[in-house]
Order: C-alpha cells, then sequence, then structure tokens
C-alpha cells in the first residue's frame, strides 16, 4: 500500500494508478512452507544482484534444477524477474526508462554497487515487525528499501518516489511517500509540502544517505532542499542509522544536515578501512563493515 501525503495530510492509494501487475507467488503457497521461504529468498537474492542461474540456486536450496526453473517461471509469472538461458535477470522498474536519457540516478547506483548491496542488506535486517521507518532518497538507501526482508510488516516514510513505486507491490509494507516536489532524475520530493507532511510522522528508526561524514563537520549534503528534508526525517526519528560506502567518508559537502552527537550507527563496507572509522568508534557510535 502507498500513502501520499501533503500539508492537508491527504492520503491517496496509486496501486491502481500504478497499475503494477501480480503479487509475490508466495503469499498464496499458504500449505507449502518450504517452498514459500525458497521463493521469497529467490526473490530477495535477485533483488540485490544482477543475474543468478539455476545451478546456483540449487547448490543454495539442494533441490534439484526442474524444482528452481518451477520456481522461476512461477516468479516470471508474476513479473517479478525474466527467465533466460540457465538462469534469471531482474526485471528493472518500468518507470525508470522515462529517465534513460538522464542517467545521473542510475550512473549514482552503479557506482560501489557490490558494496552498496552488502550495506542495504545489513541494514534492512535492524527493521523490526511493525515499526515506523523512514528514509531518505540516495542510492544507497534504495538499496535499504529493495532489501527489506520480504514477510516483515512495516511502515516506510520516504521523500523518494523510486522506493514508493518499486515497494507498490509489497504487500506487507504500507509505503507513505511525502508531498512536495520532485527534483530531477533523483526522484526526491522537497520543499514545504516535503517538510510539512516528515513534520506529521514519528518513526523509530531512520536510514539516511549523506554525500558527506567527517567528524569536524558532521553529515553533510551537497543540495540545500535535500538536506533540508533530512533534517525532519532526523529530528522525527528514535534512532539515526548512516548508510554510506567508504567514499562518503572525509567528504565535506554544502551544507550540514545533522552533527554527530546524536547519530546512533554507521553502516558502511569493509571498504572503509579500520583506520577511516577508528575516530567514529572513538565518539561512541557504533560502526558496523560489511
Amino acid at each position: 500500500m502507498i500513502q501520499v501525503l501533503n500539508s492537508r495530510t491527504t492520503q491517496l492509494s496509486l496501486r491502481n494508478e500504478l497499475r503494477i501487475a501480480g503479487t509475490f507467488a508466495y503469499m498464496e503457497l499458504k500449505g507449502n512452507a518450504a517452498r514459500r521461504q525458497r521463493l521469497q529468498k529467490i526473490v530477495t537474492l535477485l533483488t540485490n544482484s544482477d543475474r543468478i542461474d539455476v545451478e546456483r540456486l540449487c547448490e543454495i536450496f539442494e533441490v534439484s534444477p526442474p524444482t528452481i526453473r518451477r520456481d522461476l517461471r512461477m516468479l516470471e509469472s508474476r513479473g517479478l524477474l525474466h527467465r533466460d538461458h540457465g538462469g534469471a535477470t531482474s526485471l528493472e522498474p518500468l518507470f525508470y526508462e522515462a529517465f534513460s536519457t538522464d542517467s545521473s540516478f542510475q550512473e549514482q547506483i552503479k557506482k560501489e554497487s557490490s558494496e552498496k548491496r552488502r550495506i542495504g542488506i545489513a541494514a534492512a535486517e535492524l527493521i523490526q515487525e511493525g515499526e515506523t521507518i523512514a528514509i531518505s532518497a540516495g542510492t544507497t538507501t534504495t538499496q535499504v528499501a529493495r532489501s527489506v526482508p520480504l514477510n516483515r510488516q512495516a511502515t516506510l516514510l520516504t521523500n523518494a518516489v523510486n522506493m514508493a513505486m518499486e515497494l507498490g507491490r509489497r504487500s506487507n509494507l504500507t509505503v507513505t511517500l511525502t508531498g512536495g516536489v520532485m527534483r530531477g532524475a533523483w526522484f526526491s520530493l522537497v520543499g514545504s509540502g516535503a517538510i510539512e507532511s516528515a513534520q506529521q510522522v514519528i518513526c523509530d528508526r531512520l536510514f539516511l544517505g549523506v554525500n558527506g561524514i567527517s567528524i569536524e563537520n558532521g553529515l553533510t549534503d551537497f543540495h540545500q532542499e535535500e538536506a533540508a528534508v533530512n533534517r525532519v526525517l532526523w529530528e522525527r526519528s528514535r534512532q539515526r542509522i548512516v548508510v554510506a560506502d567508504h567514499t562518503k567518508f572525509s567528504v565535506v559537502a554544502s551544507y550540514v544536515v545533522a552533527n554527530l552527537s546524536q547519530l546512533d550507527m554507521i553502516i558502511t563496507g569493509v571498504e572503509a578501512s579500520e583506520e577511516l572509522v577508528r575516530p567514529f568508534v572513538e565518539r561512541g557510535i557504533e560502526v558496523r563493515r560489511v
């Protein structure tokens, strides 16, 4: 379910408008828990990888190739993947096609892609049943959203249109999309509408993407309007978690989002050296390198 908030707290269901065909096939397999769990895992693996092959899936699940092929056929019939010779590939959401000539977002999500996927998986595992989660716009945070466990009921607040569109098919999630004005092909909603609607929600935890993180200047962003929305998400969240690949450390962008005094955790990749993260650990911030 997707909800859109504006300053008058109007909530609109976009499920019919999005016309995303099909639901997760495993939700119908109430009498076959083993297969349901296998299908969940296949979708998760494919969400965080460009391709999966039958042979590897047979090794992971200890089942026969015909069993895996039946699973892939079912998932393909629901629009969740595309089968090819020997395996399957992910289906990039169709709404990205409209932005194919402006590749800034797509180029960024491909940078440090393996590290961002690991960060996303590790961050999403922290989400507990029934929580309300804030996720800021960005490429690493998009990986967090994509990695939310398929059997976890949660409410997500975001100013990222792409996350709402991607997660709209997920029956276990209620996605609350802020109002605001969309900032180009970055899919983020900014401005007074985004700020006013974000102020209405109290979140259990925030997953925040940043352009820069440093001991001296804290968390920073290159875009003033983006920083303003992120400050509100920060203020309305009980736990604050930064998800950032190793290239964001020691970078200082133009606009301050928050200082480090209220930062609970940083999730980054093993590419961030112990020496790089040590000053943050010494500040009492939990740092997870994945």
